[in-house]
């Protein structure tokens, strides 16, 4: 787990740094992120036993790949595109705090005074976020990226808490590489213009290496590692691994010079990883 959270924390860097000097757009870096990583599942898929899917499952797990992947995961590439890297992978903690709202709606599960209380921290740190800090280049972040975190966030929330049960019904492979096909006819609409206008001539090595990173290590490879973790992990011990995102990715982003920390950023990220630990820390109860 920590090992897929350390991907995880340098996509954001490099995704960022694609979009900025790679000349390659949101759309076109979310088309490369879900269509490949869905060719890479199901060429693996080729030398793995086949595990049938039943007929029922099918728009359930289209359901997933819609809000999975295609909202989730574009959401937070085209809203990287607008905003830092460090914001981004703060906004990514509070994905347990949306998770938790959800389950309390879908599944009936006790919100309590401790996880209101860690409701209420987490979005005032993610408001912090959104109207105070800036840019690498001092400029404010432009708010449509964070929102855009947000709200790819909640996309991942509900896939996690509606579609628990055929989450868990098929192995890792079988169901990624579904999703995964389901959430690129989804975007296809809307990114296959833009895939039409990439100049693949003028594309650096350094732009095709993070491409590269972006869909076989930080995509498809955690997808695995993550599956892998929590099989074997507690989910409270799983989501305390999301806190490593943000220290890699200030790290990265400060080596390449994508985003300059700020004070600012230091009290959004207490309040929302406070806010995140009541909410996960605290048993949960059903209603």
């Amino acid at each position: 787990m920590l090992l897929a959270m350390v991907l995880f924390g340098l996509m954001a860097t490099f995704s960022k740094d694609v979009l900025t000097h790679g000349g390659i757009t949101g759309p076109q870096l979310v088309a490369f992120r879900v269509m490949g990583a869905g060719l890479i599942f199901w060429l693996g898929s080729l030398f793995l036993p086949q595990q049938r899917i039943e007929p029922r499952d099918y728009v359930k797990i289209a359901g997933a790949g819609l809000f999975g992947f295609a909202v989730a995961q574009g959401g937070y590439i085209v809203g990287l595109s607008y905003t830092s890297p460090i914001n981004a992978t703060i906004e990514l903690t509070t994905m347990p705090i949306f998770t938790l709202i959800l389950s309390s709606i879908l599944l009936h599960e006790r919100i309590t005074p401790r996880r209101a209380l860690g409701i209420i921290m987490g979005f005032t740190g993610a408001v912090l976020l959104i109207t105070r800090t800036t840019a690498g280049d001092g400029r404010p972040t432009d708010y449509r990226g964070d929102l855009l975190i947000l709200l790819s966030q909640v996309g991942y929330a509900f896939y996690l808490t509606h579609y628990s049960r055929v989450i868990r019904k098929y192995d890792a492979f079988t169901f990624n590489k579904w999703t995964f096909t389901f959430a690129s006819l989804f975007i296809l609409p809307f990114t296959l213009p833009h895939i039409m206008d990439i100049d693949w001539a003028a594309m650096s090595a350094r732009t095709a290496g993070e491409i590269t990173y972006i869909v076989a290590g930080a995509t498809f490879f955690t997808f695995l590692l993550v599956v892998y973790a929590q099989r074997r992990l507690l989910p409270t011990t799983v989501s305390v691994y999301n806190y490593v995102q943000p220290l890699v990715a200030v790290v990265a982003s400060m080596a390449m010079g994508l985003a300059s920390p700020q004070w600012m950023h230091g009290v959004a990220a207490v309040l929302v990883f406070t806010g995140v630990w009541l909410v996960v820390s605290h048993k949960s109860t059903a209603s």
